[in-house]
């Protein structure tokens, strides 16, 4: 029965339209306003997914230029409410990711390894549908659909789509399966996963005054994001320690209330700021690291009297909220092997103040910062190829989180806009494969330019030079939207990614042979991975149906 409807459906597509086009679309597929790879596509497609996700589809559309337009979904001839649709919105990609970093313009050499080459336009931002009648450009338009949690439930459903013109109607399918498979939320998940805020961009975007109550609110929206992105983990704002005539000081009522808002969304970590810095020009050749609140050297009596002061400060405010299992201290952002030495003898002094206080650095260095650090964060290509260090350091009690940024490049996951999706899913994958414990990336929200308009930046550091971009994507993988932040659709494939972990740790728990098996099919190394989204999805049901077996 299902086949004739499905034929029924197939002869429709053909026959009540030779202007508009519907297809159903992956949600790891890329989607351009140009041109898309639309003979693969269909106007029915159907994949599986578990209850706590978010079960969604994409639907691209194709109608005459000027044509307005109306979209529906609908359930066994029942409509559904508002907030189910999201348009898709187009950010540029003015030029490729470097082979090694950065942008292809770096060092010149092209790199193959990217999803089309620069400049071109892809649908990225999601945001909430705010009219109902749409006016065609002329080019294809990308919608996001989302099964509203009403509707939900285990088994398998079809929504039917219509798009209706003045001239035409024209139908389409999707066909979820959902399972009744039960992970850990982000609040309750041992996975650490942060991406650095930027208040200062919100504020702009905004236009919210920092501390008021429509501060807070706004806020409270940010939080509500990262929260449903899985993110678990916030940096706390530098600006809380400060000095006043001459004293250090802790705005210990705001910090409180900063991280309650995050609290109430089930994070489950707090970043105290970084405690030093490499200085006003960020020289990376000086060995000696400076209180990035004063300016002050550390090896000075004054510098390391700061640093005793503000730990202090932080430990009783820890202490005085019972979170202290939940803190993570930072000391300097990236240490090298220049900066080694000072930053180990820093470290000796946080910890003999504040022992709880787990030390957690991104990291451009190995052996001179062992003993320093409780939970290294290698970028992926320092972790795999010097993995046997880290694997040392693990059975020492430390811990290994990894990061990517505007490094590395090529064929390596990452999460600029001219990667496919499916390397942000397999962020998740690659944490199943070598048992890391969590991600961190300094970009949720850092804008150098309108994000809309500019998604490869000029460097911000002083010394960058004229070729020195950062890569389409990095600064950010959340958009300032009209009345709060919008998500995009990098974002939603890491957050993908994360679920697929966790169901990965159940499975490892039934059956560690097929745990094994089915993330060798998938992904075997951070450069060596499948990119079928037709294998992903099948392995993935596989994945469901172990879960679900006795």
């Amino acid at each position: 029965m299902k086949n004739v409807c499905l034929t029924s459906l197939m002869l429709l597509f053909f026959t009540v339209s030779v202007h508009s086009q519907i297809w159903i679309v992956d949600p790891l597929e890329a989607l351009y306003p140009d041109r898309n790879n639309v003979k693969s596509w269909s106007p029915i497609w159907s994949a599986d997914f578990i209850m706590q996700t978010e079960v969604a589809a994409h639907l691209l559309v194709k109608t005459p230029k000027n044509t307005p337009f109306t979209i529906s979904a609908e359930i066994e001839g029942r409509s559904l409410t508002d907030g189910s649709f999201f348009e898709l919105i187009d950010v540029p990609v003015e030029q490729n990711t470097g082979l090694d970093s950065r942008t292809e313009l770096y060092t010149g050499a092209p790199n193959p390894f990217v999803i089309r080459k620069a400049p071109f336009k892809i649908y990225e931002a999601i945001k909430p549908v705010d009219k109902s009648i749409f006016i065609s450009d002329g080019n294809y338009q990308a919608f996001r659909f989302v099964l509203p949690e009403s509707w939900k439930s285990p088994g398998e459903t079809t929504i039917k789509f219509t798009v209706t013109s003045q001239e035409t109607t024209y139908v389409g399918e999707f066909i979820p399966r959902i399972h009744a498979i039960d992970i850990p939320s982000a609040s309750k998940s041992e996975f650490f996963y942060t991406n650095w805020f930027n208040l200062s961009k919100m504020e702009y975007h905004h236009g919210v005054v920092r501390w008021t109550e429509a501060w807070f609110e706004m806020l409270d929206k940010y939080a509500s994001l990262m929260s449903k992105g899985r993110q678990n983990a916030i940096l706390i704002p530098a600006e809380l320690i400060y000095v006043e005539n001459g004293e250090i000081k802790l705005a210990a009522d705001k910090m409180w209330r900063f991280l309650q808002v995050f609290q109430r969304h089930g994070f489950r970590f707090f970043e105290a700021p970084h405690l030093m810095n490499r200085g006003p020009n960020d020289d990376w050749g000086d060995a000696e690291l400076k209180v990035a609140l004063t300016g002050k050297r550390y090896y000075t009596e004054a510098g390391k009297k700061d640093v005793q002061k503000i730990i202090s400060l932080l430990r009783d405010f820890a202490v005085k909220h019972n979170i202290v299992d939940n803190w993570l201290q930072h000391i300097s952002d990236e240490p090298t092997a220049v900066n080694a030495a000072c930053y180990r003898d820093i470290a000796d002094q946080v910890k003999e103040l504040f022992p709880q206080a787990l030390i957690m650095e991104a990291t451009n260095d190995r052996d001179n910062l062992t003993g320093a650090i409780d939970i290294w964060c290698p970028i992926i290509n320092d972790f795999q190829e010097n993995e046997a260090f880290f694997r040392n350091r693990e059975q020492k009690g430390e811990q290994i989180f990894v990061y990517t940024c505007l490094i590395p490049g090529g064929q390596w996951l990452n999460r600029t806009l001219d990667m496919e999706k499916l390397r942000q899913v397999y962020f998740g994958w690659g944490a199943a494969r070598y048992n890391t414990d969590g991600y961190l990336h300094w970009g949720l929200n850092q804008y150098q330019a309108d994000p809309y308009q500019t998604s490869a930046v000029k460097h911000p550091s002083p010394g960058a030079g004229p070729n020195n971009y950062l890569p389409a994507g990095d600064t950010h993988i959340i958009y300032p939207g009209k009345n709060g932040p919008l998500s995009s659709l990098r974002f939603e494939a890491h957050r993908v990614g994360i679920e697929d972990y966790e169901l990965l740790q159940l499975l490892k728990i039934k059956d560690e042979k097929r745990y094994n098996e089915l993330i060798a099919r998938l992904f075997r190394s951070y450069t060596d991975y499948n990119i079928s989204i037709q294998d992903y999805r099948s392995v993935k049901r596989e994945l469901f149906e172990i879960l679900t077996s006795d």
